[in-house]
């Protein structure tokens, strides 16, 4: 190659513009006034266009802001941004609920204006669905009430809605299934559910059955309901679901209340101590080696401005803890907060023993324990731990144990002290 060739073809390769193909050249050449007028004309009316449209949209919720009940704002405001559905939402309301402003015809327009700008909102076709139930249209009440499920399947509100939909149309099969699945969404429409059903029905069984969930919680809900209205035989099939689950004794405290009530403390015995099939002695918990828990067979108690009641650690006969009670001595205490219940057998004699230590117990009414009854002997003063015992004939299949003190009759009549309780037994 000749050397002199190379020099021009290099020379050439370092300037030589680069390929059109390659690199694109989409600039637009501004290089003579009429065409800058032109782009700056374009400039202009895109903006322009742009501001007029947003303008309308902030006008309108500029009006709007302070959600006025007044027809006419709206008005303008549809008219400012007529795809705005809430507008025309809002406006429906007002003339379906104001009674000033009240025109149904108005409102019916309106909510179907909402729908058909968003059909994806299920409070539009809600609102639609009870315009037309309340003027006669059942057809047009179902079909936008199904809408609104098919747009918001998993919502139990809307379920709940439907369901009463269904109800007061007296389609009941289909309101069944919308009750259901309203508890299985949330169950905190079920109390709302049974008392439906109930109205209806009356049926433990089928309620059971139909509408409540196999949860624990829609079980014990049902337990709670069922005591409340008093079905013994609604308690029962729910207790019989809710035992195949965990729960913990508190749970179950309205149950076993309620089957006392019915005179079956062996049943609510049974209940409290589920699963537990076997329990050593009839007293629960008879050395407070637990903090009691106030209900159920375990101990009941209260404080009073006067009486501190506490589980105390730092004393015992055995164990890890005892119960006391503190007098302050500016009362003459009637006492009897603390108590237990024991399902015997009637007719059967027993023998109640504790362990009572005292201290500095005033006046002459000293404490004792009673049960069915019968008392222990009465504590004054100071004393170490003693164990007292008390014979007694079961008068019923319960009996409760009480921690008491009667009033004295005495000029210097205020309780002050302290007393200690500990191992109960029943033999």
């Amino acid at each position: 190659m000749d050397p002199g060739e190379s020099k021009v073809d290099a020379g050439f390769s370092r300037h030589a513009p680069a390929s059109p193909a390659i690199y694109g050249n989409w600039q637009i050449r501004l290089n003579s006034w009429p065409r800058k007028l032109i782009a700056i004309a374009l400039v202009l009316v895109t903006c322009g266009t742009l501001l007029y449209r947003t303008w309308w949209l902030f006008l309108a919720a500029w009006i709007t802001r302070a959600h006025t009940s007044e027809p006419a704002i709206y008005e303008r405001a549809t008219k400012y941004d007529p795809h705005n559905a809430d507008y025309h939402f809002v406006l429906g309301h007002i003339y379906n609920y104001s009674t000033q402003y009240l025109n149904l015809v108005r409102a019916g327009e309106e909510y179907e204006a909402a729908v058909q700008l968003n059909p994806y909102r299920s409070a539009y076709w809600l609102e639609l669905s009870k315009y037309y139930e309340q003027t006669g249209n059942v057809e047009r009440s179902r079909y936008a009430m199904k809408m609104a499920l098919e747009h918001d399947p998993n919502y139990a509100q809307t379920h709940w809605a439907a369901a009463n939909l269904y109800v007061r149309l007296n389609d009941l099969k289909f309101g069944d299934f919308e009750l259901r699945r309203t508890a299985d969404l949330d169950v905190a429409y079920l109390t709302q559910v049974l008392d439906l059903v109930w109205h209806f029905y009356e049926d433990p069984a089928r309620i059971m059955s139909t509408h409540v969930p196999n949860t624990k919680q829609a079980n014990l809900v049902a337990l709670n309901y069922f005591v409340s209205q008093k079905t013994e035989t609604g308690a029962a099939l729910a207790w019989s679901k809710l035992k195949t689950f965990v729960t913990e004794i508190p749970e179950r405290f309205p149950y076993v209340e309620y089957l006392v009530s019915l005179r079956k403390p062996g049943d609510a015995w049974n209940v409290f101590m589920f699963p537990a099939t076997e329990f050593p002695g009839r007293i629960f918990n008879p050395s407070f080696e637990t903090e009691p828990m106030n209900g159920g067979f375990d101990w009941r108690f209260v404080s009073t401005e006067h009486a501190e009641a506490r589980r105390d650690m730092t004393t015992a006969k055995t164990g890890i803890a005892s119960w006391r009670v503190t007098f302050d001595g500016k009362e003459n205490v009637d006492y009897g907060g603390l108590a237990h219940w024991i399902p015997v057998t009637k007719g059967r004699q027993y023998k109640l023993t504790f362990w009572m230590k005292t201290e500095a117990i005033s006046t002459n009414e000293g404490m004792f324990v009673e049960i069915d009854g019968q008392a222990s002997e009465k504590q004054v003063g100071t004393t170490y731990w003693q164990q007292l015992t008390i014979p007694f004939t079961a008068g019923s299949d319960l009996v409760t144990i009480r921690l008491r003190r009667v009033p004295s009759k005495k000029f210097d009549n205020l309780l002050k002290g302290k007393v200690w309780l500990d191992e109960f037994a029943l033999n």
